[in-house]
C-alpha cells in the first residue's frame, strides 16, 4: 500500500497520473505489441494496416479496403487471429475476407511470431495476432473518450466512442464506431467503386464474486465495401488488355460514396463468457465459451437488374469451449493444461442462382494441450504439446455436368510440439531460441473452392485430397538495450513445411457467364521459408529519436526448386522524430518524418504470375501530434500525411495490382477527447 499526500493547493495542480505495467514472466516467444497510444493514432485504419507497424509483418491486400496480415511470409489460414481470446471464425473462407474485427475495441494488439503459441491451435504456422481489450478500471466515476478522424483520400469520416464505469451491480464498458469512405484515388484518377461503410459496437460486463471472476463480452461488426469495378471484365480480349493497364476500365471521372456491384456485405456477431475461479494463491481454473455468427454476401454485376441478388450468401455458426488449469509453483515454474472443443457449421443460403463457391460443411474439433515454463537464474525455458482431432463432413455439388450432391468425410490427427530456451545476462541483453513442430489441416476452401472468388476477381479451384501441412520452425531473437537511449533487436528464422498448400496463378483466362477471369489452383508442395527482422531505436538527444527497421524473407518451393509466389519483398523503414518541450497545458508535442522503401520482388520467375512484379517504391510521410490537458478533460490532436510525394506505384502483395495503381496522397486529421 502506497499512501500519497497531495498538496492542498489545487490551483497549482495540473495533473495526477498513476501508471503501471504488468510484469510478464520471462518467455521464449517473440512478441511485439502495439499499445493504446498508437492504436488511437491509427484510428480509421483496418487491423492489417495497423499491424504493418510491427517489423516482419506485411499485408496481402485485395484492392483498397480488404487486407490480411502476413507474418514471416505466411498468411490466411496459417495465422490465428484472436478477438478477445477467441480465434476469429470466417477467416477460412479465403484471402479476400478481411478480419471482421473493429480495432477500436482493443487496448493493445500483439503479434506472436513463432510456433510456440500452441494454446491457440494449429493455425499458427506463421504466428498469432492477439486483439485484447483492457480491464475496466476500479473507478466509480463515468469515464470515456470521443474520437473523430477525417481522411482526404476517399473523403473518409470515422467516429468512435467509449464509456465505462466501475461499481454498482457490475463493471461495464460500451464501445461504438462508425466509418464511411468513398472512392479512393490514385495520383491520376479515381478508383471507382472502392468505398466502404462500417457500423460496429461492443459491450463488456465484469463481475467479481469472492474468488470467482466473470466476464461477458459481445461485439457486432457490420461492413459493406465495394470491389474495384475495373477488376470485373466482360470478355477475354478486354481482360488481357486490362491486366497491366495504367487506368482501369469503368473508371469514373468524379467522386462518389455509392457502393455498387461488385460489392460485399458482412455481419459478424461474437459472444464470449469466461469464468475464472481462484483455487488458492498458486492456481486457478478458467472456463470459456465463445459463440460466433458470421454472415457474408457477395454481389456481382448481373444482367436484367439482378445485381441486388447475392451471388454468394454464406452463414457460419461457430461454437468454442475451453477449460484450462493454471498452476504457479513457488520455484518459478508455471504449468498450463487445457481441453478445447469447437464446432463449425457452414451453410449456403438459397436463392443465389449460382453454384456455391464453398460447399455446406460441418467441422468438429477436439484438442488437448499443455505448456510448461521454468525460470532458473539467468536461464528460462518453455515446452509444450498439443493434439487435435478434426472431423469434417462436406455436402458438395459435383463438378461434372451430371450435378449431384456428394457427401464426403475427412479426418485429421494433428500434433504440435515446441521447446524454447532463453538467456538473460542482464536487463540489457537477452537471447531466445524457439523450435516447434506444427501440423495444420487443410481448410474446406482449399479443398473444395470451385468458381469465381469475387473479391479477388479470380476463379479458384480446390484440391480435395490435400494432406495436413507439417512445419518445423526455428526462430532466434536477440535483444540489446543501452540504458534508455538505444534498443536493438535481431530475429532470424527458418521454416521447413512439408505438403505446403498454396494458390498458384495459371496461364489461363476463363470466360464465364459472369465475365472473364484469371484462374488460380490450390496445390501442394514442399517449401522452406527463411528471413530476418531488424529493429533499431536510438535516442540521439533528449528530444530527438531515430527508428530503423528492416525485414527480409525468402520462400522456396524445394520440390520444383522455384520461388514461392506472394512472398513479401525486402523493405526498409526509417523515422526521425522531435519532441517539443512542454508549454503550459500543451504536452507530448511531437513531429516526425517517416520513409518506407519497398524493394522489387526479384525472387520470382517471370512465368509464375500474370504480371511481372512492379518496380521498387519509396513512400514518405509526416506526423504531428500533441495533447492539451485541462482540469477535467484531455484533448489529443494528430495530423498525418501518407504518400507525401503522391507517387504512382503498385504493391506486389495487392491481388488487384493487375488492374490499378495504389492510392495517392492522403491527409489524416484526428481529434480525440478523454473525460
Amino acid at each position: 500500500v502506497i499512501s500519497v499526500f497531495l498538496a492542498h493547493h489545487e490551483e497549482f495542480l495540473q495533473e495526477v497520473a498513476v501508471s503501471g505495467e504488468k510484469i510478464e514472466s520471462p518467455s521464449t516467444r517473440t512478441q511485439n505489441t502495439i499499445g493504446l497510444e498508437q492504436l488511437e493514432r491509427e484510428s480509421g485504419r483496418n487491423l492489417a494496416q495497423i499491424l504493418e507497424n510491427i517489423t516482419g509483418v506485411n499485408t496481402i491486400k485485395t484492392g483498397s479496403g480488404i487486407a490480411k496480415p502476413i507474418i514471416h511470409g505466411l498468411y490466411g489460414n496459417r495465422i490465428a487471429i484472436l478477438n478477445n481470446g477467441l480465434v476469429q471464425a470466417g477467416q477460412q473462407w479465403g484471402n479476400d475476407h478481411a478480419p471482421e474485427i473493429d480495432p477500436h475495441t482493443a487496448q493493445k494488439i500483439s503479434v506472436v511470431k513463432g510456433v510456440e503459441a500452441i494454446e491457440y491451435g494449429g493455425n499458427t504456422l506463421g504466428g498469432a495476432v492477439l486483439v485484447e481489450p483492457s480491464g475496466i478500471a476500479s473507478d466509480p466515476d463515468l469515464h470515456g473518450s470521443l474520437h473523430y478522424v477525417f481522411n482526404t483520400n476517399g473523403l473518409g469520416h470515422t467516429f468512435s466512442g467509449k464509456i465505462e464505469k466501475s461499481g454498482g451491480w457490475a463493471d461495464w464498458r460500451a464501445i461504438c464506431s462508425a466509418k464511411m469512405l468513398g472512392d479512393r484515388h490514385t495520383p491520376d484518377h479515381f478508383l471507382t467503386n472502392t468505398g466502404s461503410k462500417e457500423l460496429n459496437g461492443a459491450v463488456i460486463l465484469a463481475k467479481n464474486i469472492g474468488k470467482l471472476k466473470t466476464q461477458v463480452y459481445y461485439s457486432l461488426f457490420n461492413t459493406e465495401m465495394g470491389i474495384l469495378r475495373g477488376a470485373h471484365i466482360g470478355n477475354l480480349t478486354d481482360l488481357q488488355t486490362a491486366i497491366g493497364q495504367e487506368k482501369p476500365f469503368f473508371t469514373n471521372d468524379h467522386f462518389s460514396y455509392e457502393i455498387n456491384a461488385p460489392r460485399q456485405a458482412v455481419q459478424h456477431h461474437l459472444l464470449k463468457f469466461s469464468a475464472k475461479y481462484l483455487l488458492d494463491n498458486q492456481a486457478f481454473i478458467n472456463l470459456t465459451y465463445g459463440g460466433q455468427l458470421n454472415s457474408r454476401q457477395e454481389f456481382d454485376v448481373r444482367r436484367s437488374g439482378r445485381s441486388s441478388i447475392p451471388s454468394l450468401d454464406l452463414t457460419l455458426h461457430s461454437h468454442f469451449i475451453d477449460a484450462q488449469y493454471h498452476f504457479f509453483s513457488k520455484k518459478n515454474a508455471e504449468l498450463k493444461i487445457g481441453l478445447q472443443g469447437k464446432f463449425n457449421s457452414n451453410r449456403n443460403e438459397s436463392g443465389t442462382g449460382i453454384l456455391p463457391l464453398i460447399p455446406n460443411y460441418d467441422l468438429w474439433n477436439a484438442a488437448a494441450y499443455f505448456i510448461y515454463k521454468k525460470n532458473k537464474g539467468k536461464w528460462f525455458y518453455e515446452t509444450g504439446g498439443r493434439y487435435d482431432f478434426y472431423a469434417i463432413e462436406v455436402r458438395a455439388i459435383s463438378q461434372d455436368l451430371n450435378r449431384k450432391v456428394e457427401n464426403l468425410r475427412h479426418f485429421f490427427h494433428n500434433y504440435s510440439f515446441s521447446g524454447g530456451l532463453g538467456f538473460q545476462k542482464s536487463p540489457a541483453f537477452n537471447s531466445k531460441l524457439n523450435v516447434g513442430l506444427t501440423q495444420r489441416s487443410p481448410e474446406v476452401n482449399e479443398m473444395y473452392s470451385f468458381g469465381l472468388h469475387q473479391g479477388v476477381a479470380g476463379i479458384e479451384e480446390g484440391k480435395r485430397d490435400l494432406r495436413s501441412e507439417k512445419s518445423l520452425k526455428a526462430i532466434w531473437t536477440n535483444t540489446y538495450s543501452l540504458q534508455s537511449r538505444f534498443l536493438g533487436e535481431l530475429s532470424i528464422y527458418y521454416q521447413n513445411i512439408q505438403d505446403y498448400i498454396f494458390l498458384e496463378p495459371q496461364a489461363e483466362f476463363r470466360l464465364t457467364i459472369r465475365g472473364a477471369f484469371p484462374v488460380f489452383l490450390y496445390k501442394q508442395t514442399n517449401a522452406t521459408i527463411a528471413g530476418l527482422d531488424v529493429l533499431l531505436k536510438y535516442e540521439i538527444t533528449k528530444n530527438v529519436e531515430w527508428i530503423g527497421k528492416y525485414s527480409m524473407v525468402r520462400g522456396t518451393d524445394t520440390k520444383n526448386n522455384t520461388p514461392l509466389v506472394y512472398m513479401p519483398a525486402n523493405q526498409v523503414f526509417s523515422s526521425l522524430s522531435y519532441e517539443f518541450p512542454k508549454f503550459a497545458k500543451v504536452q507530448d508535442m511531437r513531429f516526425s518524418v517517416q520513409g518506407k522503401y519497398v524493394f522489387r520482388q526479384n525472387y520470382l520467375n517471370e512465368n509464375q504470375d500474370l504480371l511481372t512484379p512492379p518496380p521498387a517504391y519509396l513512400l514518405l510521410g509526416t506526423l504531428f501530434e500533441t495533447k492539451f490537458v485541462t482540469k477535467k478533460n484531455t484533448y489529443h490532436i494528430h495530423f498525418q500525411i501518407d504518400n507525401l510525394l503522391n507517387i504512382r506505384y503498385r504493391d506486389y502483395l495487392n491481388r488487384l495490382r493487375y488492374y490499378a495503381n495504389e492510392e495517392g496522397r492522403n491527409l489524416r486529421l484526428g481529434l480525440r477527447m478523454e473525460f
